[in-house]
Order: C-alpha cells, then sequence, then structure tokens
C-alpha cells in the first residue's frame, strides 16, 4: 500500500475502502474488521453511536449495508431522521474513513437472503430479544431465547444446525447510500494525509440516482 494517499489515483474511495477492509481481513489481527461505528440524532438532538457490521460494500452503486431490530433505538432515530454517519477505525493499519449519507430500508427478499445465511442460533436470537428495551435478569431473556426454541421446535442448536426458520418482520437492514467518505492514513509526526471526497444524490419517487463521479479535496490534519 501506498505510505500516502495519492489524490490522482482515487476515483472511487469506495475501493480504497474496500481494499482496506480486505487487507485488514486478509491479516486475521482484528476479529470483526468490517466493524463499525453508526451514529445517529434522537429527538432532542443528541447523537447516539453504536457498533455494528457492515455486511455488504457496493462499490458501484455506492452503499453499505448493516442490519439491525427495527424496533431498536437506531431504528426509531433513522426512521425519524435518516441522515447518519459511519466510522471505519483500524489503529494498527493507522487507516480511517468517515461516512455520512442517509439510509433506505432494504427489501424483503434482501432481508430474507441474508437471514438465511444466519446460523440457527442467531436467527433464534434475533426473535428473541427487544433490543434495547428493559429486561429483569439475564435469566428472563434465556426463558425467552427458549420460548422461541420451542415455538419452531428446536429441541437443541446442536441438532439444528444447517435448519432455517423465517425472518421476523421486525429485523431487517438498511442501505446507506454515502454521499461523503474521508479517507485518513496515519502518517509521521501527526501529519497525516486526509482526502474528502463528495458526489450528489438525488431521490425521485423513492428511486435514488446516485452520482458515479465523485468530487475530492485535500484537507489539513
Amino acid at each position: 500500500m501506498n505510505t500516502n494517499l495519492r489524490k490522482a489515483n482515487i476515483l472511487n474511495p469506495l475501493d480504497t475502502l474496500d481494499d482496506w477492509i480486505n487487507e485488514v481481513t486478509a491479516s486475521n489481527t482484528q476479529p470483526n474488521p468490517n466493524c463499525m461505528s453508526i451514529a445517529t440524532v434522537d429527538s432532542n438532538g443528541y447523537p447516539n453511536t453504536r457498533m455494528v457490521l457492515c455486511k455488504e460494500l457496493n462499490t458501484d452503486e455506492g452503499y453499505l449495508t448493516f442490519y439491525t431490530n427495527y424496533s431498536s433505538i437506531k431504528s426509531e432515530e433513522l426512521e425519524n431522521n435518516s441522515k447518519c454517519s459511519a466510522l471505519f477505525h483500524w489503529d494498527k493499519f493507522g487507516l480511517q474513513a468517515r461516512l455520512k449519507g442517509f439510509v433506505k430500508r432494504c427489501s424483503d427478499s434482501k432481508n430474507d437472503e441474508y437471514f438465511s445465511t444466519r446460523d440457527i442460533g442467531s436467527q433464534i436470537a434475533a426473535w428473541t430479544s427487544d433490543q434495547s428495551k428493559e429486561i429483569e435478569s439475564l435469566e428472563k431473556m434465556g426463558d425467552s431465547y427458549q420460548i422461541i426454541m420451542d415455538k419452531f421446535q428446536i429441541k437443541s442448536l446442536e441438532e439444528a444446525k444447517g435448519v432455517n426458520i423465517p425472518r421476523p418482520d421486525f429485523w431487517g437492514g438498511y442501505d446507506m447510500w454515502i454521499e461523503e467518505i474521508e479517507l485518513w492514513k496515519n502518517q509521521k509526526n501527526r501529519f497525516h494525509d486526509r482526502i474528502k471526497f463528495t458526489r450528489k444524490i438525488k431521490i425521485e419517487n423513492e428511486s435514488i440516482n446516485a452520482e458515479k463521479r465523485w468530487n475530492s479535496v485535500r484537507i489539513q490534519p
């Protein structure tokens, strides 16, 4: 990898982001190389940040996908304000990417397809958890988990390996359409490389029209 970011060489910053994720993944040094923070804003103007997994990065269209419970706090805030930001940071590699954009719910077919790839334990957990809501105890959570196992006639997770259950309609993904991304690379003396890329996205009749051309500027450390 180049020791600095060559502005002229980066026509699509998402290709670079994809390369970085693949590099960290190949190193086998980080359990979740596709982990990122997602920041939303509540009705009182307070920001909320949490870690999620980026399960898809479409470098051509310019969006990434993450999955969650549609009844969660993050989903409630995204339904009220679809604008959000994301951050990838790989400290060992001296790399960081900041993204801004807006989200749109994934289609049922896309949600179903991804849900079917999850192991049976995770599928049951999706049914069990009323994400971010209060619960009396861990034991109560365990009871709820067993109720879902009984609902789908699953006697044990070991015996159910390879089994799929339906996706709950309150669980699914969001596509985050990226309007701005800043690529950051660590350099000596804190004289870091930073390049910001922007593009325009129009929404017409629920259809998303995203420019393929990115504008870029180098910004100071």
